[in-house]
């Protein structure tokens, strides 16, 4: 029981995860900080899309799940969770296309902001 709970904590890890990548630019805002943290995540996202690689998270959860006795999903955490419960072929091409549009899009815009409102504020140019 505890591997399985093990699973799901790696499942909501995930999650937030993924809800960081989305938010975390413009929470960078406020916190610059955290901009070191959400480029490394971002960077560690890209390089796992870019080399076709399995998400260690995921790698993870179908871990604790195959020695809690349970049988892992054969998809990745995005398709499984995300993806088929509303579109039941999974993520096709076309899909992940949308959704790394949909991760790429908010980071660009909360980055440029970040970047406009620094410049506005320093009365010229700014640099990361």
């Amino acid at each position: 029981m505890a591997l399985v709970g093990l699973a799901r904590l790696m499942a909501a890890s995930h999650l937030a995860y993924i809800v960081f990548l989305l938010v975390g630019g413009f929470v960078a805002k406020r916190r610059p900080k955290l901009m070191k943290w959400h480029l490394a995540a971002f960077g560690a996202a890209g390089l796992v899309n870019i080399t076709g690689s399995d998400c260690p998270l995921t790698t993870w959860e179908k871990w604790f799940l195959l020695r809690a006795g349970r049988e892992p999903y054969e998809t990745g955490f995005a398709s499984h969770y995300l993806v088929e419960p509303f579109y039941s072929k999974g993520i096709t091409g076309r899909v992940n296309s949308v959704i790394l549009l949909a991760l790429v899009i908010p980071v660009l815009v909360s980055y440029w902001r970040l970047i406009r409102s620094s410049a506005a504020d320093s009365g010229g140019s700014a640099s990361l």
